[in-house]
């Protein structure tokens, strides 16, 4: 029996090592954008692959890489991603790189995003250029006589929106792609459209702001806010939004401390409504600032940085106003119980909730401020 359970030890072991890096290989999307003062190409690809054999970064950051981190990513993503315009190689440096995990999303679930800036290039010239990424672990499973597996395809979509949209499907013997650059060219109303869809796609991936988020939507429960205290809200959303500069990692969560002390309605009206108007600027501030990388040009203008804002302040609304009728509908729901006490009995969830929001943000706070 002794013999039997090491050899079946071993097997294990051996089927353990063996499977040990079978990564789970999504397609790469690649997007090029041709703009005035630049070539900028956003890579956005699932994150497993990154982490254990490129970045070597561990745990890993959402964004404020270290700076070997980051070379090591722009090293790769030129190794994977040659562009050529004109007859001359174009090497990209990285501007922006950030890692997206949602709470609900496993380790290898994750996202890591990277923008890579190039040269300008002119409209006589033809952008071409080459992608396989993780191409050298596919040659290590086929000398290691490895099977592909169903869930590895080494695919990378290429986007270049323009006067006329390309896309390119890269795969294995098929890597290369070529466009004109003036078709490649797009106007300022796609600018401020990207902007738009950039700031709107900060509420999303910069979770650090959620707690923020709750903590307001139920701060404004029960009932329909006040017109005085939204337009304080959203004015304090756009007073942060413009204030947007270098990231601050502890931002957020302070916001979300003014926001839940807010709502566990330890403060008079007046009080009250400062904090919540604080953590919408704060909060907007947090996203604007993590969203001023990806916007279109070298050094956004006033336009584009207000798309930004209006993006991201009405997606963060419509988040709230979710948060609020889920309120309202817990509040009825007590009153269908005891009417009379239907009053007290939310307030007193309400704190519960506020103050749990509370100890998740001066977690954060204390975890980003150390």
């Amino acid at each position: 029996m002794t013999r039997i359970a090491a050899t079946a030890t071993f097997l294990l072991l051996a089927a353990a090592a063996a499977s040990a890096h079978d990564y789970p290989i999504k397609p790469v999307s690649v997007v090029l954008r041709v703009e005035p003062d630049r070539l900028a190409a956003d890579i956005d690809s699932d994150s497993i692959y990154w982490i254990e054999e490129v970045l070597d970064l561990h745990p890993m950051l959402p964004s404020d890489w270290p700076a070997s981190t980051r070379a090591k990513a722009e090293a790769y993503a030129n190794e994977h991603l040659r562009l050529s315009a004109g007859g001359r190689r174009l090497t990209g440096r990285l501007t922006a790189a950030s890692y997206t995990q949602r709470p609900w999303e496993v380790y290898e679930q994750g996202r890591v995003r990277l923008r890579l800036e190039y040269p300008p290039v002119a409209d006589g010239e033809t952008l071409s250029g080459e992608a396989d990424f993780f191409e050298e672990y596919r040659q290590e499973r086929l000398q290691g006589h490895a099977p592909v597996l169903p869930i590895q395809d080494f695919r990378t979509i290429v986007t270049v929106p323009g006067r006329t949209t390309s896309r390119f499907e890269l795969k294995p013997g098929a890597i290369s792609f070529s466009v004109p650059v003036a078709a490649a060219r797009a106007g300022a109303a796609s600018f401020l459209l990207q902007s738009l869809k950039t700031g709107a796609a900060m509420v999303a991936t910069a979770a650090a702001g959620w707690t923020a988020l709750a903590a307001l939507a139920l701060s404004l429960a029960p009932g329909a806010p006040s017109r005085r205290r939204v337009l304080a809200i959203l004015a304090a959303s756009f007073i942060g939004a413009a204030a947007a500069g270098a990231p601050l990692a502890w931002l957020p969560w302070l916001a979300g401390v003014l926001a839940a002390a807010a709502a566990a309605r330890w403060f008079a009206e007046a009080p009250g409504l400062a904090l919540e108007a604080a953590a919408a600027a704060l909060v907007a501030r947090h996203w604007q600032s993590a969203a001023l990388p990806w916007l279109p040009g070298a050094a956004p203008g006033a336009a584009e940085r207000a798309a930004s804002a209006l993006g991201l302040i009405a997606v963060a609304a419509f988040a709230a106003a979710l948060g609020l009728l889920a309120a309202n509908a817990e509040a009825r729901r007590l009153s269908l119980h005891s009417e009379a006490r239907a009053a007290d009995l939310f307030a007193r969830r309400r704190r519960l909730a506020a103050v749990a929001l509370l100890i998740v943000s001066a977690f954060g706070l204390a975890q980003t401020l150390g």
